[in-house]
């Protein structure tokens, strides 16, 4: 029975060893996103007044950076949701 006890103390606190770490990874995760996030409406800021005369480079570029803007949206609302 104390095997037991002491075995189950031991997952508990790797348990909150791996939580702790898992907040962590994700406020990580949270910051490199809006630091993205800032970059990429930096980037569609300078690239959004000449898209009615871009060339089809630019646009792709511009229609790649709406496409990544909308993902790191999604990441940062789910980060945060799993940090709340």
């Amino acid at each position: 029975m104390r095997q037991i006890i002491e075995r189950t103390k031991a997952d508990i606190a790797t348990l909150g060893g791996l939580s702790a770490k898992t907040e962590e990874a994700e406020r990580q995760i949270l910051s490199r996103a809006k630091t993205r996030l800032d970059e990429v409406d930096a980037q569609i800021s300078r690239l959004q007044p000449g898209m009615s005369s871009a060339d089809d480079s630019e646009s792709d570029l511009y229609t790649d950076l709406i496409s990544e803007r909308a993902q790191l949206l999604l990441i940062i609302t789910r980060s945060e949701k799993s940090l709340a």
